[in-house]
């Protein structure tokens, strides 16, 4: 018979295996008697046997209890206990089982020695700072428990941290965690063989056959005998995998301890399709149905130019253009640059404003950290005629800056941080320009999460174009308010000002937006939302308008789509606010 103290174990702590048949064999009831979290880790790796009747019983039973005995030490020694013990109790009937295991005192770290060999042990003031990194990298400190897990990846991390610089061929030599059973604390030891210092020397390509290889030179300045490092290799990697030529990208060396200067610095590349068109049909609220054919030419007239050229066509606009992108260059602090030049010929009609634009524009691109920029020089020509006034033609050659700041946890599909978009613009009309202005425009989006479920997303944007009136500025210069992207209760570019019966650019813009976003699973959301804002030319002028509703959400891998339904104060009306895109 059980005794009570067992019953209550097995009833409320032990994890206990239901009494089943199966074809005349029964599973033995087993309670686990050890401290969280260790009793749950016995209880998924040594899962209960069947027994069988008669003669064979113990023949069942008997690997179990090897296992048990073995197993329950090893686990247990994994997470720092190496003094546990363990006894398996059976009861009268055979059926049931108690494991008691005596998890001990756990053992810590008492005390950490690195030491060195190989060049890096030689005696100067610079690699005794290396050294003296390399031990203040060292995970497992003094009074952590030994767990094995932590031990192997303090380990690998040091040796990470050896090879980042100089020392390529470098490894653990020797490594020991020499445990004092008695007082549970443990001395851990790391020899550290850096091998030579190396040295790289000159670049070797493989895998380019349908582009130049100055596609891929221009974007690697080694300089034979610079001393190793991994971040520049690895710098390289992702500036040539950033290109528009190759799909993958692989950068190293030998690390032949035997040979460490002017090492071959080794480029495999997979290269991209020279050509590609693509057709995409889409449809939003702001433009209704639209369609595009884009072409894209990696290799044109043979030296590497890419060429990034559509036409796209949807109810209210026209528009053609083609970019050329040169291969990218290195600045003098080994930072990618991409020039382009660009032809735009567009044709749009908008809230009555009809407009016809011709553009031609020169820019460079790069990133450092984490802010894009793009800076150039743009020339526009344009005619607007304006429903119930007078045609105008405007141009402007407007030097151009635009930054991107990001510092989101995501890019395709935040939950926290931002991002913030500036630009800036000017004309002077002593040089081929209709009108003196500059323009300064700026949007913030905030993402706040409020729980793994909710979250918050605020969206602030303000231009402004200084001069003395709008007259003589392009379209492009100006600003409107309205649609999916702006407020949502009010259609595309609705907001602004009026010439005539049409809607046109004014000098202010501020709007705001705070969209209350409830996942209710891994692909679906709700949202709450409310947006203020408009454009106006002037500051007197400016009255923002509102407009608030609700929405859905759902999750693509190019982020969220949203489907919303505003409702505006003013001319209190309902609207449907959406667009999506396929490509094909």
């Amino acid at each position: 018979m059980r005794s009570p103290l067992a019953a209550f174990l097995m009833a409320s702590v032990a994890s206990t295996a239901a009494l089943g048949q199966e074809a005349g064999r029964t599973a033995l009831v087993v309670a686990w008697e050890a401290p969280e979290p260790m009793r749950t880790a016995f209880q998924k790796s040594l899962p209960p046997p069947m027994i069988e009747s008669g003669e064979r019983r113990a023949g069942s039973v008997r690997p179990w209890v090897r296992d048990v005995r073995r197993r329950v030490p090893e686990m247990a020694g994994a997470e720092g206990y190496f003094s546990a013990t363990v006894e398996i109790v059976f009861e009268e009937d055979r059926d049931h089982a108690r494991v008691i295991v005596n998890l001990g005192a756990r053992t810590v770290v008492d005390e950490v020695e690195i030491r060195f060999t190989g060049d890096l042990a030689l005696e100067d003031a610079e690699r005794a700072a290396r050294r003296q990194a390399l031990r203040e990298s060292w995970a497992l400190k003094q009074g952590q428990a030994l767990r094995s897990a932590d031990w192997e990846d303090a380990k690998s991390r040091l040796h990470e941290k050896l090879i980042e610089e100089d020392y390529a061929a470098g490894k653990i030599a020797e490594s020991e965690a020499r445990v004092d059973e008695e007082s549970a604390k443990a001395k851990l030891t790391v020899v550290l063989d850096s091998g030579p210092r190396f040295t790289m020397g000159e670049v070797v390509i493989a895998g380019i056959e349908r582009y130049p290889e100055s596609v891929a030179r221009r974007m690697i300045d080694v300089k034979p005998g610079e001393r190793y490092r991994l971040q520049r290799l690895l710098a390289f990697q992702h500036s040539l995998q950033s290109a528009a030529w190759f799909s993958s990208v692989v950068v190293d060396i030998d690390r032949d301890p035997e040979h460490p200067q002017n090492v071959p610095v080794k480029v495999s590349v997979t290269e991209r399709p020279a050509r590609e068109i693509g057709v995409a049909l889409g449809y939003g609220t702001d433009s209704g149905a639209r369609g595009e054919v884009a072409m894209r030419h990696r290799n044109l007239f043979g030296r590497g130019l890419d060429l990034q050229s559509a036409v796209r066509v949807d109810r209210a606009s026209q528009i053609g253009y083609s970019d050329f992108y040169l291969p990218p260059n290195l600045t003098g602090n080994s930072i990618p640059t991409k020039d382009s030049v660009g032809f735009l010929a567009e044709h749009t009609s908008i809230q009555k404003l009809e407009t016809r634009r011709f553009a031609v524009a020169g820019y460079r691109q790069w990133t450092l950290d984490a802010v894009e920029t793009r800076c150039g020089l743009s020339y526009q020509i344009e005619r607007t005629s304006p429903e119930g006034s007078n045609d105008r033609t405007k141009k402007a050659l407007a030097p151009v800056a635009a930054g991107t700041w990001r510092h989101v946890d995501d890019l395709f599909d935040p939950t926290r941080g931002g991002v913030l978009n500036v630009q800036i613009a000017a004309a002077a009309k002593s040089i081929a320009s209709t009108q003196d202005f500059v323009k300064l425009y700026a949007q913030y989006q905030y993402w706040i999460p409020i729980s793994p479920q909710d979250q918050l997303l605020m969206r602030v944007e303000m231009g402004s174009t200084i001069a003395k009136s709008r007259d003589g500025i392009p379209e492009d210069f100006l600003f409107r308010a309205g649609g999916s992207r702006s407020n949502r209760g009010y259609a595309y570019q609705s907001l602004g000002p009026h010439e005539g019966d049409a809607v046109v650019g004014g000098r202010y813009l501020l709007t705001a937006s705070a969209d209350y976003i409830h996942w209710l699973n891994d692909t679906w959301g709700a949202a709450l939302f409310y947006d203020i804002g408009s454009a106006s030319d002037s500051a007197r002028d400016y009255q923002p308008e509102k407009s608030y509703g609700v929405g859905a959400r759902f999750k693509t891998p190019a982020g969220p789509l949203a489907l919303d339904l505003a409702f505006a104060e003013r001319p209190r009306k309902f609207r449907l606010a959406f667009s999506v895109t396929v490509a094909f």
